[in-house]
């Protein structure tokens, strides 16, 4: 192909906006599908694995501000879990019509998971556990007491800096919902 070629092949294209086929909105929603069921798979198990080894650690450490640590960290923990089981990312059927609402759709549970009420009472149930388990652990072991600390400082910072991120992921959520409402305005 010619210089010219190319040039009028540009010249000839359409200057309309971005308009974005059912296949490409379909593409995307399975890209997303995929993304969620193996995020979601991943945090089952860790949530799995850590109320195993604090169900454990109930039974071999005796001490009883820890043992209701660890059982407000397990409720916490399936708290989180309930949540994000309602959260999932619903299927979509290649027989409806309406893929771009259905990705809208999917865009704002998201959005509304990271922020808003969901988040406050995600916390809620998540925060005040591990502080009674570490309470209890520097009960039990004073020796290990610089490192509890540290635990707790670490906690904190973890905690808090849940706030932004999840307040960056639902504005993240919102652009993407906002593009698609200029994508339908432009139809």
């Amino acid at each position: 192909m010619k210089n010219d070629d190319v040039a009028a092949l540009w010249r000839a294209q359409s200057s309309e906006g971005f308009r974005m086929s059912n296949e490409e909105i379909r593409n995307r929603i399975e890209t997303m599908d995929r993304k969620m069921r193996r995020r979601t798979i991943d945090f089952y198990l860790l949530l799995a694995t850590m109320t195993i080894v604090l169900g454990g650690w109930m039974f071999i450490d005796k001490n009883k501000l820890e043992a209701i640590g660890a059982v407000l960290v397990i409720i916490g923990f399936s708290f989180l879990a309930w949540q994000v089981r309602a959260n999932r990312f619903r299927s979509y059927s290649s027989d409806a019509g309406g893929t771009l609402e259905h990705l809208r759709n999917e865009l704002a549970r998201q959005r509304d998971f990271h922020g808003g009420s969901r988040f406050w009472w995600r916390m809620l149930f998540i925060v005040p556990g591990p502080f009674v388990f570490f309470a209890g652990f520097a009960q039990a072991h004073p020796e290990v007491i610089r490192m509890i600390r540290f635990e707790v400082v670490s906690f904190v910072v973890f905690a808090l800096s849940a706030i932004p991120l999840n307040m960056w992921m639902a504005r993240r959520y919102q652009k993407q919902i906002d593009a698609l409402a200029r994508l339908q305005e432009e139809k």
